[in-house]
């Protein structure tokens, strides 16, 4: 009996973990969007020479790294260009934490046709850099604490999640425009400038 009841026990463990694993996943396509630096500001320098003494004599490294600030500016597909957010250049802890250095930027495009940017988490797996951009993706999205996370796994190992903070555009609406008439026959029947053959002919009249 004790048996059984452990046997059971597990049983449901286990059944509580593959539930659990069962995600609800959506499928979108993944591009990647050139970034440029916009709105540059030159800050000052940063001296980065470090001398060392070798065997044949004394040696540096590193030099006068110009310091600046900008925002990243996203070139999307139509032409157009977006800000995405403001960056920094040069040697500073600022510039490793906002790096202007970035040639692109990951976008998912959902099934709605919703364009996600995709900002990797800082200190979480990047399963996007193995994946190849402009095709299908599986991903899911997950809250903790308010945030919202889109995880997507890994091609290599898909017990692996990437993680990627979404930031959503701005819908674009349509401009309303008039509808458009199918063709002019309906208004030259009307028109009077017909001939009787002609309003015959084309009319059915």
């Amino acid at each position: 009996m004790k048996k059984t009841i452990i046997a059971i026990a597990l049983m449901l463990v286990s059944m509580a973990a593959f539930a659990k694993d069962k995600k609800e996943y959506q499928i979108g396509t993944l591009a990647k969007v050139p970034l440029h630096v916009g709105g540059k500001v030159t800050t000052g320098f940063t001296d980065t020479t470090s001398c060392n003494s070798g065997l044949l004599g004394v040696h540096c490294t590193g030099g006068i790294v110009d310091d600046y600030s900008g925002w990243l500016v996203a070139d999307m597909p139509d032409g157009t260009e977006l800000v995405l957010k403001r960056c920094v250049g040069g040697a500073s802890l600022a510039a490793v934490m906002l790096p202007c250095d970035q040639p692109f930027t990951l976008a998912l495009t959902e099934e709605d046709g919703t364009m996600v940017f995709l900002d990797h988490t800082w200190g979480h797996h990047d399963s996007a850099k193995n994946l190849e951009t402009t095709s299908k993706v599986l991903y899911h999205v997950e809250r903790h604490g308010g945030v919202t996370y889109i995880m997507i796994p890994d091609p290599d190992n898909p017990k692996k999640e990437g993680s990627y903070n979404p930031v959503k555009l701005p819908r674009q609406t349509a401009k309303n425009a008039p509808p458009q008439a199918a063709d002019n026959v309906t208004a030259m029947c009307a028109s009077g400038k017909l001939s009787a053959d002609q309003q015959k002919q084309f009319c059915g009249h």
